[in-house]
């Protein structure tokens, strides 16, 4: 393998989950060469956050593919590397190597029959956007409205607090940040299919008091931090509580990973690979679904 490896990463349409995660993979990896996107459908690239990626125009044949489990190509010559977002799919056998982001899906991809490789490098997200800027915090509860995530909780949280409550629809990447910035609170409930989210991560450096649940707040996903309750009436009940506590310290708000970390750990992973002799040479990327 020489200097240059040039890698094509496989995206979810442009509002799905782990869009950042692979948009960020495809920015670190053109350090090393060539990498662009390659949208499951439609050729559109997500807008609503800040990137560098650009759509794959074919002007090259990439030496490696990353892809989430929820789509998994096969391209032949190619090294396959399925970047674990969750578990929704069981890894397919001609995957090379698997990344994991959590505990939980380490253990998920090592309970499967397939004997793939696996390499667990811990999440992050890119402090610089969501860090606490000393804005005047106010009595507002933030929570990430999805018709796959509860959204009853939203109806509960209105019920209780009233206009106090900020639900996030379709925000900008920007427009969350300040969001978050200016709230007190954020309630967070995710899925159980998840890898380690974004949200909480990002409302914490932000400088909001996270509550959640215990299923969603604790080391499995590198979200062990917040109020965590047991059910959703006291998650309710604290999330008004929340509004009277001091804001996270800097400290406890450092415990959640910088993305030039991660990033470091994709470049030396690559710098590692073997891949077995996949031939450099163009080829058009055909790809097969398994």
């Amino acid at each position: 393998m020489g200097q240059q490896i040039d890698s094509l990463i496989f995206a979810p349409p442009y509002l799905a989950g782990g869009v950042k995660s692979l948009y960020s993979v495809c920015e670190w990896l053109s350090d090393l060469g060539r990498s662009m996107i390659m949208p499951f459908s439609e050729p559109r690239l997500a807008s609503w956050f800040e990137h560098r990626c650009k759509l794959y125009d074919y002007s090259y044949s990439p030496d490696v593919l990353v892809y989430p489990e929820v789509c998994q190509p096969y391209v032949a010559g190619k090294y396959h590397i399925c970047f674990a977002l969750g578990q929704h799919s069981q890894i397919e056998p001609h995957t090379n190597m698997v990344v994991c982001k959590s505990n939980e899906l380490l253990k998920w991809v090592k309970e499967q029959p397939s004997n793939i490789p696996t390499v667990h490098i811990l999440p992050s997200i890119k402090r610089s956007v969501f860090e606490y800027n000393d804005d005047q915090k106010r009595d507002v509860i933030c929570y990430m409205t999805r018709p796959h995530k509860y959204p009853e909780t939203a109806q509960l949280l209105r019920d209780r607090y009233g206009d106090q409550v900020l639900e996030i629809v379709d925000f900008s990447e920007a427009q969350v940040a300040e969001a978050l910035r200016k709230a007190k609170v954020f309630v967070w409930r995710g899925a159980d299919r998840e890898g380690s989210p974004r949200p909480p991560k990002e409302a914490l450096v932000a400088a909001c008091i996270v509550v959640g649940l215990e299923s969603d707040l604790n080391e499995r996903y590198h979200t062990d931090f917040g109020i965590k309750c047991s059910t959703v009436d006291e998650l309710i009940k604290m999330a008004g509580e929340a509004l009277k506590m001091q804001m996270p310290t800097k400290e406890q708000r450092a415990v959640v990973r910088d993305s030039k970390d991660e990033k470091q750990d994709w470049l030396d992973l690559f710098k590692r690979l073997n891949m077995g002799g996949t031939s450099p040479g163009y080829t058009p990327v055909h790809v097969i679904e398994r």
